[in-house]
């Protein structure tokens, strides 16, 4: 069992890049902790992806959260409704327990057209692998992914049954099932957290990484701690 990691030096710099340019993907610990941080947290009457594309596999009502005093404006033009930090907080949760997936998007004309202020505010999005993350990632390819950020990465311990389960669910294509278990590509890896659901001997866990790797005109990395913290500042 295996990281296959990225190829190529890597050089630790300040945060001076521009994070919201790119989408995020969040454990399901980063995306409660926005939550509680968030001074107003605001929900969806849908998800605009699973609506425009009739989902058949997860309810379109299911929206995504808008959190930040910027999103104020959504609900006062009857794009979303308020709701609790607990309520905000249990949306996450049933996110996890559908498969869904945390995804910060940096949507400015989507927020601004709904009624919202783009810099006080973000989507914080539970996306579903037929709608939303085929049509942001390119059915995977490679490239797509590469302009995602995560903050996490899968490991495996021993016990591996290669039963490809993972491998199934994955939907970054980031787990390959080899001889003696799982190997994990950790340039595509998200650490969204899918494949430690399906692991049903509970091989496979989520880590938080202490440098997040962010591929802007070449592979960089920004602490982890600081560049969560610039994505927090916006909501608070």
């Amino acid at each position: 069992m295996a990281d296959k990691l990225l190829s190529g030096d890597r050089k630790v710099i300040s945060v001076d890049l521009r994070i919201k340019s790119r989408p995020v993907v969040l454990t399901t610990e980063t995306a409660e902790q926005a939550v509680r941080e968030a001074s107003f947290v605001s929900l969806a009457h849908q998800c605009i992806c699973r609506a425009e594309r009739q989902c058949q596999n997860y309810s379109p009502g299911f929206g995504c959260l808008y959190l930040g005093e910027g999103a104020r404006g959504i609900v006062a033009k009857g794009n979303a409704r308020e709701i609790t930090v607990e309520e905000g907080l249990d949306v996450v949760r049933q996110a996890r327990e559908l498969g869904l997936i945390h995804m910060i998007l940096w949507t400015s004309r989507e927020l601004r057209a709904l009624g919202g202020d783009a810099d006080h505010a973000l989507e914080l999005c539970s996306c579903c692998p037929c709608c939303c993350i085929t049509r942001r990632t390119g059915d995977g390819m490679q490239a797509y992914i590469d302009g995602m950020t995560g903050l996490g990465i899968a490991r495996a311990d021993e016990g591996c049954t290669s039963c490809g389960d993972c491998e199934r669910a994955c939907y970054f294509k980031a787990i390959y099932i080899a001889e003696d278990g799982p190997e994990i590509y950790a340039d595509r890896c998200k650490g969204c957290g899918k494949c430690e659901i399906a692991c049903r001997q509970g091989v496979l866990k989520v880590y938080p990484l202490e440098q997040v790797p962010v591929y802007d005109n070449g592979w960089e990395q920004i602490p982890s701690e600081e560049f969560l913290g610039q994505i927090l500042m916006t909501i608070k």
